[in-house]
């Protein structure tokens, strides 16, 4: 009860400390400010998608992208540089956060949001359609090609140049076949642009909402907010404990690196587990639990409402009972039904977020209809531009699913309000629980394929989706989320949201822009067998799923629809308790989340439990006092492993090595 009590008092200090500007003097987007992020997106676009390819190191990956924070930072030094040769800095605080917001929001493009998937998922299905390549397409009589259109890929035919030296190489002396993607690129371009555009609008039309009146604490945000002042940047350097915090990551991954170059030398075990403790059911699937060790995620979580943090880890080690409890009664098949328990969770925390949000909604609507502004200055758009733009760019989505992918209308419907009920519950925790990276169960296809079957669903519209669903459904790094957060940044600095808005959308255009040509040379260039482990595997594996879906029924037994029920249901009930009674401790953002993928609990849950430890013991030994006391070691650590981290990645990407320094 007072850890909870003081974990608000916490956070209501710190709004305090950021002091949100709403009635006051906005300061305008400087164009200097406006270059130097425009330079950074070109720039991590064209890196982003070599080390994504080469090596799949993800240097954007998670809503506290490394990529983003790390060049804040160095600005921040330089500040500090400047100001003591020249007497003033180089940037303004509003700049900093400027170029972060510039920066941050199309960080997952050059990586799990859009390149990993664009360019190789249009070779793929076109290539592995020969069954010379894939010879499990006779066993079974299927090709999918007929249900292709020609003008979403830049080739049909399994043995041109334009698909074949994808994935064999090309021959010496032949040239990139530049005029062959033209066509689908300015098609897919279109639907991504509206995609993303209908992200940004739907992170507009929700901040107020979550900001203003539900007062989310949005912890990542934090963190570059802190960069970027620098009172209390310096005031943080000046204090022993931040470097303390800072030397931790950065000496411990150092020490890993040197293991990885030089197997001699010692290593440092980040990701160390109990081993083989049982040896017979049911308590055998408690065997190997990891023990991880994420710096940043210890660091956050002590940002992160008390309750918030507990939820998280406690339904990681629930989600391993339950596995007991399954295997006690004879059952093996654990990840499905725990997957249809996150899922039935997503759908009731989004309903009962909808029925929460129901009066500010019902305002905003006959505003919106009215015309009328409303307390809409300082927002990034008024209310019946954001229904105007909302309406245009998940029409047109649906629109461009019917007739340019030949999605039938009811699939292309259900496939993107799926999509963003999925998406608006992962951005509600990253502004409420501070996730660096969640993952959506599964992705929609296969969801529909367990819950519809493949006779109801249909061949055309089982590969239409495919199409579709292979390039939107990775959640890593999700561009509403990032969206929402540059929003609060940019309120928190005293920033035009408006400003900010069109700067991010811009940001995102020229990302998706750099990506073409970069990429097209990238995977020409270096066949798939030379590319990164995850990349060789892609397109392969995309075939291999729609083969399945194609081939077989995979609905799922009456079992796991009861999970999908009992999942909304547990949500519902831990909701309705947390509004009830101020000392519940378990947030239905924890139990929906820990069942999710199997490795998110296991890679992140005990790392959590390391923050909410510390922040734990902190408040109820000190209070508000001690936890403003060792903040800036949980500061220092977030920003010594993204500092040591991002310098690591640009190492291992020009000397490459078989293992990658962290499994994110």
């Amino acid at each position: 009860m007072k850890g909870h009590l003081s974990a608000q008092t916490v956070m209501q200090t710190w709004r305090v400390l950021t002091v949100e500007q709403r009635t006051g003097a906005v300061e305008r987007v400087t164009w200097k400010a406006i270059v130097i992020g425009l330079i950074l997106v070109i720039g991590i676009t064209v890196a982003g998608c070599f080390s994504a390819f080469l090596r799949y190191d993800l240097i954007g990956t998670g809503h506290l992208p490394r990529c983003a924070l790390f060049p804040v930072m160095v600005l921040a030094a330089l500040n500090g540089v400047s100001k003591w040769l020249f007497g003033k800095p180089l940037l303004t605080r509003a700049e900093l956060l400027t170029i972060y917001c510039t920066v941050l929001v199309m960080t997952g493009i050059p990586g799990q949001q859009y390149a990993d998937y664009l360019y190789l998922g249009l070779i793929a299905p076109i290539y592995f359609a020969n069954p010379r390549n894939m010879p499990e397409l006779l066993q079974y009589d299927i090709n999918w090609l007929p249900y292709i259109p020609d003008w979403l890929v830049p080739s049909k035919d399994p043995r041109s140049g334009v698909i074949a030296w994808v994935m064999e190489g090309m021959p010496e002396g032949a040239r990139i076949p530049w005029q062959a993607w033209v066509l689908p690129l300015a098609i897919w371009t279109v639907f991504f642009v509206a995609l993303f555009t209908a992200h940004l609008v739907i992170a507009a039309a929700l901040r107020r909402q979550w900001a203003d009146n539900e007062k989310l604490t949005f912890p990542l945000a934090q963190i570059p907010v802190e960069v970027a002042d620098e009172r209390r940047l310096v005031a943080a350097a000046r204090n022993p404990l931040f470097w303390f915090g800072f030397l931790i990551p950065t000496v411990i991954y150092i020490l890993r690196a040197l293991h990885l170059y030089y197997p001699t030398f010692p290593n440092v075990n980040i990701y160390p587990n109990w081993g083989a403790l049982f040896q017979n059911r049911p308590l055998d699937v408690l065997n190997y639990m990891p023990f991880n060790l994420y710096f940043d995620m210890i660091g956050i979580t002590y940002f992160v409402a008390t309750d918030v943090g507990f939820s998280f880890w406690f339904f990681w080690v629930f989600r391993r009972l339950q596995m007991v409890a399954r295997s006690a009664m004879g059952l093996s098949d654990h990840q499905q039904p725990l997957e249809q328990q996150s899922i039935g969770g997503l759908f009731a925390l989004f309903l009962m977020h909808a029925y929460i949000a129901r009066h500010y909604f019902r305002d905003f609507f006959r505003r919106a209809l009215k015309g009328e502004r409303g307390e809409t200055d300082g927002e990034p758009l008024p209310p019946r531009a954001l229904v105007l733009l909302s309406l245009l760019t998940v029409g047109g989505i649906i629109v461009w699913s019917v007739v340019v992918a030949r999605l039938a209308l009811l699939w292309a419907v259900l496939l993107f309000v799926v999509h963003f009920i999925w998406r608006i519950m992962l951005t509600r925790m990253v502004a409420e629980a501070g996730l660096f990276v969640f993952w959506t169960p599964i992705p929609i296809t296969n969801f529909f394929m367990r819950v519809f079957g493949r006779d109801l669903v249909g061949t055309p519209n089982i590969v239409a989706m495919n199409m579709i669903g292979s390039k939107i459904s990775d959640s890593a790094t999700d561009v509403t989320a990032q969206a929402l957060q540059g929003l609060k940044i940019a309120q928190l600095g005293g920033l035009s949201q408006r400003q900010i808005f069109g700067l991010m959308w811009t940001s995102l255009l020229i990302s998706i822009l750099t990506c073409h040509p970069t990429c097209l040379h990238i995977i020409y260039t270096t066949a798939v067998p030379k590319m990164g482990w995850w990349t060789r595997g892609y397109p392969r594996g995309m075939a291999t799923t729609m083969l399945n879906q194609l081939a077989q029924d995979l609905r799922m037994p009456t079992a796991h629809y009861i999970h999908l029920l009992a999942g909304a249901l547990v949500t519902m009930v831990l909701t309705w308790l947390r509004w009830q009674f101020l000392w519940w401790l378990f947030h239905p953002l924890g139990y929906a989340a820990s069942n999710a993928v199997s490795w998110f609990g296991d890679r992140y849950g005990f790392s959590i439990f390391l923050g909410w430890l510390a922040k734990a013991l902190v408040m109820w030994f000190g209070g508000i006092r001690l936890w403003h006391f060792f903040k800036p070691f949980m500061l220092g650590m977030v920003l010594g492993n993204t500092a040591v981290l991002f310098v690591l990645l640009l190492v291992h990407f020009f000397f490459p090595t078989n293992e990658v320094v962290v499994i994110e």
